[in-house]
């Protein structure tokens, strides 16, 4: 089965907070990241229209990935002061490699052209080998050690 075509992104709502929390703790399971503080750090997200999260619908029910964007004024390799930014992305294990992850970063791509960026940023840490390839893959280039990412929401023809 092509998983890619049964999944739906969507803006998160209320009634996904409860697996939201589980595919943070996913992503960030080390005692650094707090059960209250990752809680505390969703009512902030959940607040700010300038910071929505895009979950991805598992086609058995439930959510299998979900991504965190902002907007920042600066980020490593970028040339502009208005640049989308990957906070946090997670896909459950058992869905990686099958487009998930691409359709939740297109879904933030889309909202950040929307919001008048021209380029996209992220990051990741050695905590995270897999980020590297995945964000290569959808197109980002690396600009720096401790790994930043960065792609043209609008690419040059030539």
């Amino acid at each position: 089965m092509d998983t890619n075509h049964h999944i739906t992104i969507r803006h998160i709502e209320q009634q996904d907070y409860a697996e939201w929390l589980r595919l943070r703790l996913a992503l960030w399971p080390d005692p650094e990241h707090k059960l209250v503080e990752l809680q505390a750090e969703m009512k902030e997200i959940a607040a700010d229209q300038n910071q929505p999260v895009f979950v991805a619908l598992h086609p058995e029910g439930g959510l299998c990935g979900m991504l965190e964007v902002s907007i920042r004024k600066e980020a490593e390799g970028c040339t502009t002061n208005r640049i989308g930014y990957l906070e946090g992305w997670y896909v459950d294990t058992d869905l990686r490699g099958k487009g998930v992850g691409r359709k939740l970063v297109e879904a933030a791509e889309s909202w950040a052209r929307q919001q008048g960026c021209t380029e996209m940023a992220s990051d990741t840490t050695p905590d995270y080998p897999l980020s590297p390839r995945a964000h290569a893959q959808l197109g980002y280039v690396e600009v720096q050690r401790t790994i930043h990412f960065r792609k043209d929401l609008y690419p040059s023809s030539s």
